[in-house]
């Protein structure tokens, strides 16, 4: 009984130390709250104007203060969305990202790689291959299947590796 007491009292004071290093934490996110909202409404900025260019509308980066701290909500003011809208908002944050981190110099990858975009509209597509991905400076790998792109793109411009049948990656 003893040794579970000793090691009740010594998770007790563990919990105890782990909750001050978290208070700690929370007191020194929550002091950088206009640091914090200044750099969202900068992301924004960049994100809301790639989200027009794509989709006519504007996504939202927003924060939402919690118990557990700040979550961060991506929202748009149509409502819900489909799975290629999606993937569309994901490579619209991922761009802005970059842009955002470069117009206030934070180091960051200038590399996107993106799967399924064949479940983006060909119209999304089109702008982002030939108006958007153009002017950030990134590289941007998209595996898909040919015949999943529109007609319209071509494909040449764009492509480092052409994988088929005969032409397989590691000549296996």
């Amino acid at each position: 009984l003893e040794e579970q007491k000793r090691f009740w009292e010594k998770s007790t004071d563990n919990l105890k130390l782990i909750k001050e290093e978290l208070d700690i934490i929370n007191n020194r996110i929550v002091s950088k709250d206009g640091l914090i909202q200044k750099r969202i409404a900068i992301f924004n900025k960049f994100f809301t104007a790639i989200s027009e260019k794509l989709y006519g509308e504007q996504f939202v980066l927003s924060p939402e203060i919690g118990d557990k701290g700040y979550s961060l909500m991506i929202s748009s003011f149509s409502g819900n969305l489909g799975t290629g809208k999606k993937k569309g908002q994901i490579a619209a944050f991922d761009l802005a990202y970059i842009q955002f981190a470069d117009a206030l110099d934070i180091d960051c990858l200038h590399f996107i790689l993106h799967d399924q975009i064949e479940n983006v509209h060909e119209n999304q597509i089109n702008s982002l291959l030939n108006e958007i991905v153009s002017n950030v400076n990134c590289q941007y790998v998209l595996p898909v299947l040919r015949n999943k792109l529109p007609n319209d793109i071509d494909v040449t411009q764009f492509e480092i590796l052409s994988l088929s049948q005969s032409e397989k990656l590691f000549k296996i």
